[in-house]
């Protein structure tokens, strides 16, 4: 190992958050998930029916890419989809028996990484989140956070809750040829931009 003592601590917490990011990653591929994918789930598991848009909005990404998302965890089995029944031009999106299994074992992933070594300590943890906020008070890392909680950190958990009311979009959906598994729709999100296309190129 290099000689990291003599590191500064900006290399020190960028390596160490990618280590740890690597190891997130390969063990999300056993479960056919991605971080993007464990955030989305999580939303739809906690907030029930909600556009695509605004989950997106809580995620921290774009329409389109939080559409690319859906797209691949209803290819791997964790959520289906159903024509919406107030508006018919656009789907509501549910997560499967399957999918909550996955989100479960992501998420005990999760807390096996976060016991290691000093990661348990609560201490170190007040103090991570001491120099986050400090960043983002002097520094304006609003739109790092954003992408952060987006894309590459869905073990967090913590969504902005301030933009669960931000306005949504609809999005006319060509009729698909899709035959919905029988599971429990308690928990459901409207899909307004997956195409048949889109599914099947995340079933390759």
């Amino acid at each position: 190992m290099p000689e990291i003592r003599n590191w500064s601590i900006n290399r020190l917490l960028s390596t160490a958050a990618r280590m740890l990011e690597y190891s997130w990653n390969d063990q999300l591929k056993s479960l056919g998930l991605t971080h993007a994918g464990v955030t989305a789930l999580d939303v739809i598991a906690r907030e029930g029916m909600i556009s695509q848009v605004k989950v997106a909005s809580l995620v921290g990404v774009q329409a389109q890419t939080m559409g690319k998302t859906l797209a691949r965890l209803e290819a791997h089995g964790h959520v289906f989809r159903t024509r919406n029944t107030i508006d018919r031009r656009s789907y509501l999106l549910g997560i499967t028996e399957e999918g909550r299994r996955v989100l479960a074992e992501a998420e005990n992933i999760d807390r096996k990484l976060g016991s290691a070594g000093e990661l348990s300590n609560p201490e170190f943890r007040e103090m991570l989140i001491h120099i986050i906020e400090s960043l983002n008070e002097h520094h304006g890392g609003g739109e790092v956070l954003d992408d952060v909680a987006g894309e590459r950190t869905a073990q967090i958990g913590a969504i902005t809750k301030s933009l669960a009311e931000a306005p949504s979009a609809e999005v006319d959906v060509p009729e698909a040829n899709v035959t919905e598994p029988v599971v429990d729709r308690v928990n459901t999100a409207v899909m307004d931009v997956i195409t048949p296309e889109t599914i099947a190129e995340h079933r390759k």
